[in-house]
């Protein structure tokens, strides 16, 4: 095992009070996690001060477009915190990337829990199995599997959480059937394909997927079948992800409150409508089950989803 060498705890130890004083993350166990996991081992080759600075670092590129990275804390820590893990889950994460937030949810989940990540790339599967193994977590808690996350991995179902860590503009059949009935999912959604992504945590009832917590995002977008579902080009969507990513953590570090705010309400317009989310009511239902929008709903048709926005205080 590579060594943690004092530097590199009190480096992660200031990172984690930094996201802690920041309010990006409100329980212990989860700051118990980061305390924990040694980030820099999931980037070997990244100086330790960037290594554990609150940003996300660009990990591979194929044909000058970036398609994998190492996701910013700050929102890493906001997924976790929507996805609530509980000891002894399941969880499944499409977009294995360097191993890291597989390393955080394998701590969270604890021994008696299980891990199964999946990447696209046989690379970054390499590269995630040989991080994993150098920051002690090759016991058998983390799986990481090569291949389309559109498919989920049903091997291991069902999944009491299923988390996405790269953006979609739909549900894929496979993660609604892979997930527990009251299970939760979480995922960066463009709703409306237009570039701007939220993540959003999803509790799955018998029939649709109930949205519970909204928060703006800029991931990198999902490869594979469903890829096919973006229409923008690969350029439009490198830009702006790396421009929405640098604005949110500019407003971030120069105004943590008032900045941020700022930025959540442009956010939430050019995705909902509206500068505020208070009384958004959204729900996904499998395409083919066919359901008719009341009076007051707007729907989002995708290949496989059909999103139904509600306001709380819209008529019918």
């Amino acid at each position: 095992m590579s060594e943690d060498s004092p530097e590199a705890i009190r480096l992660r130890n200031v990172m984690t009070d930094r996201l802690v004083r920041e309010g990006r993350m409100r329980d212990a166990r989860l700051e118990a996690a980061f305390r924990a996991v040694p980030r820099h081992l999931f980037i070997p080759k990244i100086p330790l001060r960037e290594a554990y600075g609150d940003q996300a670092i660009l990990t591979k590129q194929i044909a000058g477009q970036p398609v994998s990275s190492i996701s910013q804390p700050s929102m890493i820590a906001i997924m976790l915190d929507q996805l609530a893990l509980q000891t002894g889950q399941r969880v499944l994460e499409i977009g294995a990337g360097t191993g890291y937030t597989a390393a955080l949810m394998a701590h969270l989940v604890g021994e008696s829990g299980h891990i199964v990540t999946v990447d696209i790339d046989e690379d970054l599967v390499t590269g995630a199995r040989a991080h994993l193994q150098a920051a002690g977590y090759d016991d058998g808690r983390v799986q990481v599997i090569c291949g389309d996350g559109a498919s989920g991995w049903s091997a291991g179902a069902p999944y009491d959480r299923v988390i996405l860590t790269v953006g979609a503009t739909d549900i894929a059949p496979a993660w609604r059937e892979q997930l527990k009935v009251g299970g939760r999912l979480v995922l960066p959604l463009d709703l409306r394909n237009n570039g701007v992504q939220f993540s959003i945590a999803f509790d799955r009832m018998d029939d649709c997927l109930i949205a519970r917590t909204f928060y703006p995002c800029g991931f990198i977008r999902l490869r594979g079948a469903l890829a096919q579902e973006q229409t923008e080009s690969a350029a439009d969507i490198a830009a702006g992800t790396d421009v929405g990513a640098a604005i949110l953590s500019a407003v971030s570090q120069l105004l943590p409150h008032v900045g941020e705010q700022l930025w959540r309400r442009h956010m939430n317009r050019q995705a909902f409508g509206r500068a505020t989310l208070d009384g958004l009511l959204l729900r996904a239902y499998p395409v083919d089950t066919g359901y008719q929008a009341a009076e007051g709903e707007v729907v989002h048709d995708r290949r496989w989803t059909r999103f139904v926005v509600r306001w709380a205080d819209a008529a019918g």
